[in-house]
């Protein structure tokens, strides 16, 4: 008897430890929505493509994300009432200096002018934002095809958002060749469907970070979406260099 209580016991303790053990390998995202209109909220693994879903609890507008994989990088989508609002990670390497030297606005010039020339297939094309340093830069694209295109409908257009990456090696600003694009968006709809649209993305909810050291991360209070009609960004920085 005495027996098998013991090895009842140990087989008790090796589930607990295998439990703790568990709640290390994978983390989670919180916060407080300021507005009762969310429908959904995601966090997405832009490098594998997994989607993990979260949970709106009380009070109303508390949310959480359980069991995300450690050692990844999330974006959050939350979708509201006719809107949604998108993380997106405009995070680059630290560049090679001592101190930390920002772009400057000669750099954002430059790099914008050649992401412009780089875009053959679409005819609008909006440069959000041009953040990083002297070294590295990331650029937020919203583009558009209005123009006819191979088996095109009448009122068709093909919409992408993309996020691009950029170095300079040497004197020169080039594109990153190793990554072609981080494409975020590509649909093909209607012209009036894309006009309808109500899109946020919001750097603040973008590149969030769960580690073995830091594997919650609790993000406060988050604001809704601009409700207005577009494709929208919005910084963490509210002086952060727009190249619209």
């Amino acid at each position: 008897m005495l027996g098998r209580i013991g090895l009842l016991i140990a087989l008790v303790t090796v589930g607990v430890l295998d439990a703790r053990a568990a709640d290390k390998t994978s983390g989670s995202i919180e916060g407080l929505i300021e507005s009762a209109k969310v429908t959904s909220i995601v966090a997405v693994n832009r490098a594998s493509g997994e989607r993990i879903p979260g949970k709106i609890g009380t009070p109303i507008g508390k949310f959480g994300i359980t069991g995300l994989p450690l050692d990844a990088t999330y974006d959050l989508i939350i979708d509201f009432a006719g809107s949604r609002l998108e993380g997106i990670n405009l995070k680059v390497p630290r560049s090679d200096y001592v101190e930390e030297q920002p772009l400057s606005e000669e750099d954002i010039e430059t790099i914008r002018d050649k992401a412009m020339r780089m875009n053959k297939f679409e005819d609008v094309v909006e440069i959000r934002t041009v953040q990083g340093n002297i070294q590295h830069a990331a650029v937020l694209l919203n583009k558009l095809r209005t123009r006819p295109f191979f088996a095109s409908q009448p009122g068709e257009v093909i919409w992408r958002a993309e996020l691009w990456h950029f170095e300079r090696p040497e004197e020169t600003w080039v594109k990153v060749q190793e990554e072609l694009a981080i494409v975020l968006y590509r649909e093909r709809i209607q012209s009036s469907a894309y006009t309808a649209k109500s899109h946020t993305f919001d750097q603040a909810l973008g590149g969030i970070e769960l580690t073995s050291e830091q594997p919650t991360i609790d993000l406060g209070l988050i604001k809704p979406p601009i409700t207005k009609p577009g494709i929208h960004f919005r910084a963490t920085n509210t002086e952060a260099p727009l190249a619209e």
